[in-house]
């Protein structure tokens, strides 16, 4: 009975360290000190073989204001409870300190630890981002892919006062469909290529951000001047109410919680192999089940080759590729970056949970 229980508990600790090896990169840092410029998804990087995984190994600190945050100078260190690991965050400093005090003849066994608790305070400094700014940053005030509806909804640019057929800053034009109460600030947008599935049936419209432009004259026919653009305003462009820059999303890096299947349908890069950090459109979305933070394994699509011997064409097996994290979703169709990029991908190429 006792060679069974023996056995047992070593088949257990053998699975709990195989599981640990599959899950940590050789040579797992015990300890990490955050930098500024550091992401989630880099450090995931450091102690994971599968960044995606981080949910599954971060303990939350309950002792912090905020567990689901991490700052610049906190200390990250690798545990292990029954053999699992997890990460935890000690914050800028411990936050309790341990003092052993002896008294008299007490031995180092009977010595009294006394706890005692220190206030963290929250750093100045604003919690890393999941990923970098640089990278997401343009892509997440504006809109990249509206329905046909939603770009009938919007008021237009009906034509420039004087006559001018392409504007720039500084220059006004008449506007319509504004409604009875105008917004006074509005981002131009020009309508882009139609996104479609594998089917051919219609996603939406990939838009192209024109630029920002201010009312100056409200009443039955608008009139608004251009602030900035990075192209020339047209006539038939949309204008749709600007909003605040929202703040970069804090998410974790996570696998989707059910089998998701689809295809990119488009790049914001106009070349033709993309590699890290473009970004990509795919054709699932929030009506999927698509969600921030997904990440999802990207496959290049099957190649077919003569087959000499056998005299006939042979159909090849998909490929991994790269690793893409979804950033910002719409009802049919969702953007990612590819975070990494074992080939170069293109257009077509598949993508699924991984």
């Amino acid at each position: 009975m006792r060679r069974v229980r023996f056995a047992v508990i070593l088949l257990a600790a053998f699975s709990a360290h195989a599981l640990a090896d599959r899950l940590l990169v050789p040579h797992t840092p015990q300890r990490y000190v955050v930098r500024v410029g550091d992401t989630l998804w880099g450090i995931a990087n450091h102690f994971l073989r599968d960044p995606w995984r981080w949910p599954g190994i971060w303990n939350r600190n309950r002792q912090i204001h905020n567990p689901d945050l991490i700052y610049p100078g906190d200390v990250i260190v690798l545990r292990y409870a029954k053999g699992y690991p997890y990460l935890l965050d000690l914050g800028p400093r411990p936050l309790v300190q341990a003092q052993a005090q002896g008294s008299g003849g007490l031995s180092s066994a009977n010595r009294v630890v006394i706890l005692r608790p220190k206030v963290r305070r929250e750093p100045l400094a604003e919690a890393i981002p999941t990923l970098s700014p640089n990278i997401i940053g343009p892509f997440l005030q504006r809109p990249l892919a509206l329905s046909r509806r939603e770009f009938r909804h919007f008021g237009y640019v009906a034509g420039g006062v004087h006559r001018h057929t392409f504007l720039s800053p500084f220059s006004r034009f008449y506007a319509r469909r504004l409604g009875a109460h105008p917004d006074r600030f509005y981002d131009i947008y020009r309508r882009g290529p139609a996104l479609r599935n594998k089917d051919g049936d219609f996603l939406a419209y990939e838009t192209k951000y024109v630029g920002r432009a201010k009312l100056v004259r409200p009443g039955h026919l608008p009139e608004l001047e251009v602030m900035s653009s990075i192209r020339e305003v047209q006539a038939g462009d949309r204008l749709i109410p600007w909003r605040p820059e929202p703040p970069i999303p804090y998410y974790y890096p996570r696998a989707p919680r059910k089998r998701l299947v689809g295809r990119v349908v488009a790049a914001t890069h106009n070349n033709l192999n993309l590699g890290t950090y473009a970004v990509l459109a795919l054709d699932i979305g929030k009506n999927d089940g698509v969600r921030r933070g997904y990440v999802l394994r990207i496959y290049s699509r099957p190649r077919r080759f003569y087959d000499p011997v056998a005299k006939e064409t042979v159909r090849g097996r998909r490929q991994r590729v790269g690793l893409i994290m979804i950033f910002k979703t719409f009802p049919r169709v969702s953007y990612g970056v590819v975070m990494q990029a074992r080939k170069e991908i293109h257009v077509g190429d598949g993508v699924a949970s991984p």
